[in-house]
């Protein structure tokens, strides 16, 4: 789970380090790149509560793994994105933003459920542990993007700070921006797989655990 951790947070970072550019050097839009990164934020907060609906339905890992492996399609789209296709950007902005916060979510809410079996097999209460983990992850997954990311384009020739851009160094900053997040969210559903708390499982777990709870109380 830290791992499929790591490689959402990579994703997101490569996605996030590269969108400003991509808006303003591949697409010639310097003036909404700004709008556009705020509006993505925007429909993930407002995904939230969505992604929990999916998750009562399907389960908490398997909601996970579809919300990775639709991130994966998305960020394949994005090669389709031409200089004045500024639609389709928008489009698949939106639809990023609506998805980003799934690996998150779920997977912070898996976490829960991994500690409550803890507690139960051991009688000890590592929870804030367990979510202290994700600290390690985010961090790692951050500067790797950025590690990764800025001198793969560099080394294909992209230089923000130059007067003015190849279209070798344009398609290659896009191919970075698309296929990075996409291999990232693809290798993070892919660890997800056999995930064995299920939410049956779970609901066994939390039983017991009301019920010792109950019997120390009577105690």
């Amino acid at each position: 789970m830290v791992l499929s951790d790591l490689a959402v947070t990579f994703g997101q970072g490569v996605r996030g380090s590269l969108f400003l550019f991509v808006v303003t050097f591949y697409m010639g839009l310097p003036q909404l790149g700004a709008v556009l990164l705020l509006s993505q934020f925007v429909f993930g907060i407002v995904a939230g509560p969505i992604w929990m609906s999916i998750a009562a339905r399907l389960g908490k890992h398997r909601t996970a793994i579809t919300g990775e492996l639709v991130q994966v399609a998305i960020n394949l789209s994005l090669l389709l994105v031409t200089p004045g296709n500024l639609s389709l950007l928008i489009g698949l902005t939106i639809a990023q933003g609506l998805v980003q916060g799934s690996g998150n979510l779920m997977l912070r809410a898996m976490v829960a459920d991994v500690a409550d079996h803890h507690r139960l097999k051991t009688g000890q209460d590592r929870t804030a542990l367990f979510f202290s983990t994700f600290s390690i992850s985010m961090k790692a997954g951050m500067a790797l993007a950025v590690g990764v990311a800025f001198p793969l384009v560099a080394f294909a020739g992209f230089d923000p700070a130059a007067a003015g851009q190849s279209p070798e160094a344009l398609s290659a900053l896009l191919l970075i921006f698309a296929l990075g997040p996409a291999l990232a969210h693809l290798a993070s559903a892919l660890m997800l797989r056999g995930f064995p708390l299920e939410e049956a499982s779970h609901a066994a777990v939390r039983r017991e655990l009301d019920r010792q709870v109950n019997l120390a109380s009577a105690s």
